[in-house]
């Protein structure tokens, strides 16, 4: 694809500058979110003739999901030990899931998109040895996560965003599992609260003490994406 790409405007201009391949590289990135379901078909296809049975870190469903967990899993492991306890950790990846959807739901709805540019950028620099940690790394996806988790960092965020998150978070899990309600494997709104009170601390160690909320004045004032 990117040789036929670089043929045709070679074919158009004759031949390519250094500005104009960066610009094609730049068009390529811009471009891969549109593209990504093709390759996540080719994967899915290569891990079911192998067998495999990794989850898909990278995919444009989970993508948000993986990356809400290395920075936040700690104080999930704080606020649902029963669940955790009891169901291991395809629970955690399923409640991280229902974490992604709520923030696609009322924070940030593009940003599995810009996740996608960030990480066609990442694989370039790591190829096949790239890790959720890598592209948590990369200062766009820093940028994406910040937006995403600023209004976790208010001192209200427990009172005000737990009811809501625990619905989303619980419909989430049902989905998932399979299972109607109520079931011990969903979350309660104290649960949740208390994980909304963890969180905070967490992100602050994650983000190497760089405070998602510095970002909510600049985020609530951009314009929709």
């Amino acid at each position: 694809m990117i040789f036929r790409y670089l043929q045709q405007r070679c074919t158009t201009a004759g031949s390519l500058n250094a500005a104009e391949l960066e610009a094609a590289r730049a068009h390529l990135v811009q471009s891969f979110p549109n593209a990504f379901s093709f390759f996540e078909s080719v994967n899915q296809r290569c891990m079911e003739a192998s067998a495999a049975t990794a989850p898909s870190f990278f995919s444009k469903e989970n993508i948000l999901a993986s990356l809400l967990f290395v920075c936040s899993h700690k104080a999930a492991r704080s606020a649902f030990p029963n669940q955790i306890g009891r169901f291991g950790p395809p629970w955690l990846n399923q409640f991280f899931g229902g974490f992604a959807e709520f923030i696609r739901q009322n924070v940030s709805p593009t940003a599995d998109e810009r996740l996608m540019k960030v990480y066609a950028i990442a694989a370039g620099k790591h190829g096949a040895k790239l890790t959720v940690t890598d592209l948590l790394n990369e200062d766009g996806a820093r940028r994406v996560l910040h937006e995403c988790l600023a209004p976790f960092m208010a001192p209200d965020a427990p009172m005000v965003i737990a009811s809501k998150l625990s619905d989303i978070a619980s419909i989430h899990i049902a989905a998932a599992r399979g299972i109607p309600k109520p079931d011990i494997s969903k979350v309660t709104e104290q649960e949740v609260r208390s994980f909304l009170t963890w969180l905070p601390p967490q992100l602050n160690v994650s983000f190497n003490g760089a405070d998602p909320s510095a970002v909510r004045g600049n985020a609530a004032a951009a314009p929709a994406r």
